[in-house]
């Protein structure tokens, strides 16, 4: 018969840990069902982008994690944290709190009447390749419009879902480009946070006040949440220079 101490030691995974610079990635599972019901838009809603934005401040300020920054678009949300992993990172429990955490809170966020889930994993680099992965994923945004809009304006043509993925296979950039010009979209002229996703991050700012023991004037640290839905590219200087400032300003 195995005592308590045995079955303790059956939780295998319980006490790998991670040290260096992480990405935790959540993304939605089976928000289909949902989002019919709450009769979102197709390909983009901005209420839903709004409602994973808010979640991601909500995490921020209820959680008790801090990540450094927060990259979203469609319903995928990368966190970054350069330094003060939480729970002294423990991947078990990293990989189970983060997204049960958003789950209840995109629920709260959207009103809405269904269960939501999120799946999870965590991906270990190095600092210098920290612009690399947000690039990846950027890019991974692109291509997600592209298709998106492609098969929606196919879909509401006519086609069924099977033959309009089908028609979509193989489709380089600039036919999902002509595809959607020919149904009257630029697909350049989109807003910014369809193209480009949406940054959530705290800023922290220095504020003068005055002490209300001594009457003079001093200055205290504050701190926001901020959410940006006009990013640059992040292979762009612009995009470089804003992610760099982000992380200086959360190890302050």
């Amino acid at each position: 018969m195995l005592h308590n101490t045995d079955l303790k030691k059956r939780e295998i995974f319980a006490q790998i840990k991670i040290t260096n610079t992480a990405i935790v990635r959540i993304d939605g599972r089976s928000f289909g069902q949902a989002l019919r019901q709450l009769q979102f838009s197709k390909p983009y809603d901005l209420s839903f982008a709004k409602g994973m934005a808010d979640s991601t401040v909500t995490f921020f300020r209820k959680s008790g994690i801090n990540p450094s920054l927060a990259y979203i678009f469609s319903d995928e949300i990368n966190l970054l944290f350069v330094k003060n992993l939480p729970f002294n990172g423990r991947l078990e429990k990293i990989d189970s709190v983060i997204p049960s955490f958003f789950s209840s809170a995109l629920v709260l966020a959207l009103d809405c009447r269904e269960p939501l889930s999120f799946d999870s994993r965590v991906a270990i680099i190095d600092t210098a390749d920290i612009m690399e992965y947000l690039k990846w994923r950027q890019e991974e945004c692109w291509r997600n419009l592209m298709s998106s809009y492609g098969f929606y304006l196919l879909k509401n043509g006519g086609m069924t879902a099977k033959e309009a993925a089908d028609k979509l296979k193989g489709l380089k950039s600039d036919q999902l480009h002509e595809l959607a010009w020919d149904h009257g979209i630029n697909l350049a002229k989109t807003p910014a946070w369809q193209r480009r996703g949406i940054l959530v991050n705290k800023e922290k700012t220095l504020e003068s006040i005055i002490n209300p023991l001594t009457g003079k004037e001093t200055t205290e640290q504050k701190s926001r949440i901020i959410q940006n839905w006009e990013l640059p590219l992040f292979n762009s200087k612009a995009g470089s220079q804003l992610v760099d400032s982000i992380i200086r300003n959360s190890e302050v």
